[in-house]
Formats: structure tokens, sequence, C-alpha cells
């Protein structure tokens, strides 16, 4: 049972770090499911967890949800008049889980027969990262009630995992939102934004992008980043890239008709993407300023910017058509009026435009003529107005690259779909879960400080950490200490949504800025016996970070086949060594060209940023010849993210 347990684990490890055996753009729709194809077996397909909701404690059964409105006593000074209503807000902490029930299951393999007679569900397609965002209703003092994005989080990647998240409310912010969780739809939302990783078909497309010219882009300059913390959004990325194409820095070209013009550049935007950035956690204040006297943005108000910006667009959009429209019917109006006052008039010739409806089906008014609901039998559809900004996160790599990038899309790659769904929280039936309370007394305050991982998730612990152990310690004014120890392994990061809590109270402490100040350290574990241990730590925040001393890597694998053909090449074999605190650890994959898979990945763990700003590792090459001999490179350091295999 053990070994079986152990080869499950490594086979899903290998299957997210190489993509999984999944066609990105193969999709069925099989009752509410989307399912995707298998590349080794058309019959074989995996289905989509898109289906998020709150998680519900297994030992109670009430939802993981809680909302707490608080108040504050405050007393008038002497050249003030004395205080009706005293200050407050509220904290709104949740957990969420996705997956499907079994019968969305039976449903979909029931739905899957009438496409495929042979097709059938083999499991669920797993998530390489994610992002999430709540999004409610705020007051605003310049615009009112407005959109806004509340909270953003990292989202749960497998079927059945859970995920936390907590937001802070102003007081008319609490009030609002509390009576509207009395309506059953509650002004309460998650936005998702998910990764996955698989495999794109081969296509009639080659991707050019001059490196060069790219970072010379405003957005990715180093002053522009320095600014932002080194983090990016998606949504500020795919505009510098929609420049960047339009300037000629990013060239795609399809040699087929049929080829879909727009998903190749998708695919040009993904690709350059992950060899520029790196996925980063999400988190609500920006990094210190690394300028003097500059300031950053945090990310919640650049999210809340690109949202701000897409709900414009859509709405200047709606209003370009409108103009056009009515520019048409003012056309349609004069060819009428003209046919009527000169029957014998002939008809227009050659490209002039005519109205292909009878006279007087048309408005009677043009001018201040707002395009109605209903014209010539159809329903003019109303603008989609977003919802949510783009909100990934993406940390710009130290090494950049180089020259002019050239890859041929005519095989079967590697790739990253990113998807969006958005779900409701619905009413919470949950009365225990709604709270209000007064702050007045000092002795029964107490204060929750979490722990989170910052950017792990589950499947990190399951390949490559053992778990990671915090201690905890607050002196308190009276000499007593307060003292706690948590070891987070991957079983308690799935069971607690990464949200690890420690508690203190009060034992004497009248400074209460003071109070607020605790101690912490933390050891991380690592497979192979590898340990990194911290010092004792001081801080007042609310979060105690968990920052991983080393953080993830992928390699990509690239060969040519033209190079192949040239050289002879049957197979590669690539072996990567790097080095985990003073301990050799070592991957290594073999390419075979005969399949037509000519690019794979490789993940190992480099020293974060903080301790070493550009990590390297050692590889080497062997090819095994079409003649029967091998051929090995000479042991090579690199700190970069693509290694060519058909280069010795």
């Amino acid at each position: 049972m053990k070994i079986s347990c152990f080869f499950t684990m490594l086979l899903l490890a290998c299957t997210i770090a190489s993509g999984q055996d999944i066609l990105l753009d193969k999709t069925v729709r099989a009752g509410e499911l989307t399912l995707f194809q298998s590349v080794s077996n058309p019959n074989d397909y995996y289905y989509l967890s898109d289906k998020p909701k709150l998680a519900v404690d297994p030992a109670t059964g009430k939802p993981q949800f809680s909302f707490l409105r608080y108040v504050e006593n405050q007393k008038g000074t002497g050249d003030q008049a004395t205080k009706d209503e005293g200050e407050g807000g509220g904290i709104i902490h949740c957990v969420i889980e996705m997956g499907v029930t079994q019968a969305q299951l039976a449903a979909a393999r029931q739905d899957l027969l009438r496409v495929n007679s042979s097709g059938a569900i083999k499991g669920p397609a797993i998530y390489s990262g994610g992002t999430f965002a709540l999004i409610s209703t705020v007051n605003d003092p310049q615009s009112g009630f407005a959109r806004k994005v509340l909270g953003l989080g990292k989202a749960p990647i497998l079927d059945g995992q859970k995920a936390a998240v907590s937001i802070s409310l102003t007081k008319l912010g609490a009030k609002v939102l509390w009576e509207s969780f009395q309506t059953p739809t509650p002004d309460m939302s998650f936005s998702f934004e998910m990764d996955l990783k698989g495999y794109k078909s081969p296509r009639r497309a080659i991707i050019e992008a001059n490196f060069d010219q790219i970072y010379q882009h405003q957005s990715f300059s180093a002053a522009a980043i320095t600014r932002q913390g080194n983090v990016m959004l998606a949504g500020e990325i795919n505009i510098a890239m929609e420049d960047l194409y339009k300037s000629g820095a990013i060239k795609v070209t399809t040699y087929n008709p049929d080829e879909n013009m727009e998903k190749a550049v998708e695919d040009a935007y993904s690709k350059l993407t992950r060899m520029m950035f790196d996925p980063a956690g999400a988190g609500g204040a920006p990094a210190t300023p690394a300028l003097p006297g500059q300031t950053q943005t945090s990310m919640l108000d650049r999210a809340q910017a690109l949202l701000n910006q897409g709900r414009k667009d859509a709405l200047e959009d709606f209003l370009l058509s409108e103009d056009i429209e009515r520019v048409e019917l003012a056309k349609e109006k004069a060819a009428v009026t003209t046919t009527e006052a000169n029957p014998t008039t002939p008809p227009p010739t050659g490209n002039q435009p005519t109205s292909i409806h009878p006279p007087g089906t048309g408005p009677s008014q043009t001018k201040g003529y707002t395009a109605p609901k209903e014209k010539y039998g159809y329903t003019r559809p109303t603008p989609t107005l977003p919802t949510t900004a783009i909100v990934a996160a993406y940390s710009m790599r130290t090494v950049r690259q180089r020259g002019v990038f050239r890859i041929d899309l005519n095989k079967y790659t590697i790739d990253n779909l990113s998807l969006r769904f958005d779900q409701n929280v619905g009413a919470i039936n949950c009365p225990d879960c709604f709270k209000q309370i007064n702050l007045d007394d000092p002795l029964y305050k107490q204060r929750e400080v979490s722990a989170t991982v910052d950017g792990y998730n589950a499947e990190d612990f399951q390949k490559y950490i053992n778990f990671v152990s915090v201690s905890f310690r607050k002196k308190h004014e009276d000499g007593q200490y307060t003292n706690a120890d948590l070891t987070i392994d991957r079983a308690k990061f799935n069971q607690q949504g990464n949200f690890f809590p420690f508690l203190y109270g009060w034992k004497g402490d009248n400074n209460r800025l003071k109070w607020r100040e605790y101690e912490y350290k933390t050891v991380w574990n690592f497979f192979g016996g590898a340990t990194k241990e911290s010092v004792w730590a001081k801080s007042d925040l609310p979060t105690v970070p968990l920052s991983p001393p080393y953080l993830r890597k992928v390699i990509d694998i690239e060969m040519d086949q033209e190079a192949v053909t040239r050289e002879g090449i049957r197979s590669a074999e690539v072996k990567i060594t790097y080095k985990v605190e003073g301990k050799d650890m070592v991957k290594q994959v073999r390419l075979n060209p005969k399949g037509g898979l000519l690019t794979t990945q490789i993940e190992v763990l480099l020293p974060a940023p903080s301790i070493n700003p550009a990590p390297t590792y050692d590889y080497e090459i062997t090819w095994m010849l079409n003649n029967g001999t091998t051929k090995v490179s000479p042991k090579k350091s690199s700190s970069n993210l693509v290694i060519f295999a058909d280069q010795m």
C-alpha cells in the first residue's frame, strides 16, 4: 500500500513538472463539466475542477466562514462635542474549497458517451497555480458605491483542496455588507484566475521576439520594475505585450490560412511571460520602496485600477458602436428620403451603401438618438463589464534573456492555459458565523496572528518540503510569556487552507502599541534532509509571512528538429545538479525526437533572491547518436532557465 501511494505521488509530481497528459486546445463540454482530451489516448479525458464553494467543517457541518462586526467606544475631547457613535468595522474570514460533486461527474460521464462512445473520464486536470480575488461593493468617496477588489490570495489547485482569505472592512462597508448577507445573493463573490499546464497541438506558426527591444519597454524597465516592488500583474504584462506586438518587437507568422492568428498571438504572450517572469505570491501591501522618496501602489490598488480601466474600455466600446449605428441610420434615412422625393431616380450603383430595411422601419429621428434595445428584430446585447482585473502576479527574473528568440510551434509544445471563473458565496444559513462585539474592556481583548506560507502550495510540500516549523513567543508587560510552536506539513497545509493562527491575550499590557509586538523564527526542512533555520525576528504585523529560503524554478529543455537531423541524434539526456544547504540534488530527463515531443521541463530548487540574486546550477548533456555512439558535453554552470539540448 505504501509503495502504491509513493508511485502515485511520484507520477503526480512528474505530471505537473513536465505538463499534464492533456491537450489544452481539445476540450469537450459534458454536462456541467469541461473535459480535456488526453495526448497519449484520445479516449481518455480529464475534467476541470471549476466549481468553488465555501468549505464546510467536517466535525460540525457548518460553513467555514465568519463575519465579525466590532465597535470601540470613543470619548469626546474637551474641544469636541460628545460622540454619538464609536469607531468600528468588520472582519471577514472564509475558507473556499475547489471540487465537483459525484452527481456532476456521473452526468458528465453519461454526456461524454454521446460525443465519444469509448470516452472515459480518468480524473481531474491539476492546476499548476492560480489566484483568487474577493469582490464586493464598497463606498468610494469619489465615485460612490463601486465594485472593488477587497482581497487577493493563492487559489487551491487540487480537487477538494482548500484556501483561506481574510479581509478588513470600514464601519460603513461592514454595515452595508452585513445587510447584504440578509439577502439570498449577498454582495460578495470570488473571482478565480487559474493556470493549467498541458500541451498545445502542433500549429503552423513561428514566434520571433527581440528581447533587447522588449526589455526597453517602459513597463519592463529597471526603474518601473523597482517602483512596483519587482511584481507585475498579468493584466499589466498583457498591455505591454500588445504594445510590443504592434511595434514589431514580437512577431507571429502563420503558414496556414485557417490558423487562428489571435490564438497564436496569445501563445506567444504566454511563452514570453514564462521566460521573463516567475509566479509571485499575491499580497495587498507593497514592498519597501527601493528608491528614496518613492512610494509603491499596492497590489490591490493596481488590480482595482485595471478593473476600472476594463470597465471604462467596455463602456467606450459600447458607446462607439452606438455612434457608428447612429451614422448608419442617418445614411439609411437620407437614402429613403431621396427615394421618396425622386421616385424615378435609378438606385445607387457601385460600392455605395444601401439600406436592407424597408422604408419606415428605422427610427423616425436620428438627432440625439440612442440605439433602442430592440431594432429590426434582434435585441442589442448589453455591454459586459469586467468584475475583476487580471490579478495573477509575476516577479521578473533577475537573469534576463538576450538577442532574438525564435520557436517553431509545429510540434507538441508545453503551454499554460489561463482560466477565469466566478462564484457568489450564496446565502449562508449559520447564525453562529455572524458576531457583533464591543471592544471596550482590554481584559477580554486577544490578538490572532496568522502564519501564511508565501509562494508555495500543497504540491510543493509533496515534492520538495518535508515541513516548516514556526516558533512564536510574546513577552507581556507583567513578565509572562505566551509561547507556541507549529509544524506545517502537506496534510496540515491542505487541511487548514494556508491559514495557521497564533493567539495571545492581555497580561498586564497597558501599552497597546507594545502589546502588538511579538517574535518568531522558522525552520525549513527539505527533501533529502537539508535544513535552514532562521534567527528570532520581531514584528507587529497581523500576519507572519513564511518566506522560503529556496524557490521552485522551472527549467525549459528545448530541441530543434533541424539540429537533431543534422547531428544524427536518436535521443538526448539532460542531467541537472544543484545544491540545497550543501547537499547535492540531481534531476535528469530524456528527450526522444522520434516521438515528436522535443520540449520538456525540469523543476529545481534554487536560493531565493534575498539569499542569492543570481543562483546557478550545473548540467551536462548526453547524445545517443544514430550510429550507436554517445557524445557527452562537459559539465556546465548556468543561471538561465532554458537549456538547448541540441547544443553541446
